[in-house]
């Protein structure tokens, strides 16, 4: 009778050693699978950072490119208006076009945090990073459209007093035509295109410690990535 207990008690013992094995195993399946899945994201995140990087340099030279047409004018607009009415009309043309649109792009962002995978991050300095870089972009959007208001008036002097017929193209997109106007820029002309220029330079910095952050997440990222 004995003998027979302990039969039955090794056979329980080793069914429930394969199920407690089989579980451990279902479980590090799980496991490894919600970290592929996190690293798959991680990847795919890396290549919008790439983008966001990218974006960035080309609104920095955008602006850059604002900026240095705008000093122009407020140093020598009297000398333009008289003797570089084409140059003139050109500098407007690119103030005005010095002006973008933030493309917000979380998606991959909201999967990490949505399905709980920030969760299985070991480094939480990757996690601030990743945080505090899309927390910042709300702060692209409203620092756009105050520009964007600006940009308005912009858009009126140089839609007023710059010919239509093409004169020459543009540095940044299109074309531009001479300025026609009978007098010089007035003084509200002038504020207008100095408040520019601040928000520009302001925003410049921005753009660029953007882009300075951007390139340390995608390091951090790697780092992470590295660890299997």
């Amino acid at each position: 009778m004995k003998r027979h207990a302990f039969k039955y008690l090794i056979e329980f013992l080793v069914v429930v050693t394969g199920i407690i094995i089989s579980l451990n195993i279902e479980k590090k399946n799980a496991s490894e699978y919600k970290n592929d899945l996190k690293d798959q994201s991680l990847r795919r995140l890396i290549e919008n950072i790439k983008q966001d990087i990218e974006d960035n340099k080309i609104n920095e030279d955008t602006y850059f490119k604002g900026i240095i047409s705008s000093e122009r004018i407020l140093n020598h607009s009297e000398e333009l208006f008289r003797y570089h009415k084409d140059s003139l009309g050109y500098y407007l043309d690119a103030i005005a076009k010095a002006s973008t649109i933030f493309i917000d792009n979380q998606e991959e962002y909201l999967t990490l945090r949505n399905s709980g995978f920030l969760e299985l991050i070991e480094e939480d300095s990757l996690v601030l990073a990743m945080q505090k870089k899309y927390s910042y972009h709300s702060f692209f959007k409203k620092a756009e459209e105050f520009i964007g208001q600006i940009n308005n008036h912009i858009n009126e002097i140089t839609y007023q007093k710059t010919d239509f017929e093409v004169y020459g193209k543009s540095r940044t997109f299109g074309h531009y035509g001479k300025y026609i106007e009978v007098t010089n820029l007035t003084n509200y002309d002038l504020n207008v295109i100095r408040r520019k220029q601040e928000i520009s330079k302001f925003y410049i910095r921005f753009i660029q410690k953007s882009i300075e952050s951007d390139i340390l997440l995608i390091k951090l990222i790697e780092k992470e990535l590295s660890k299997k």
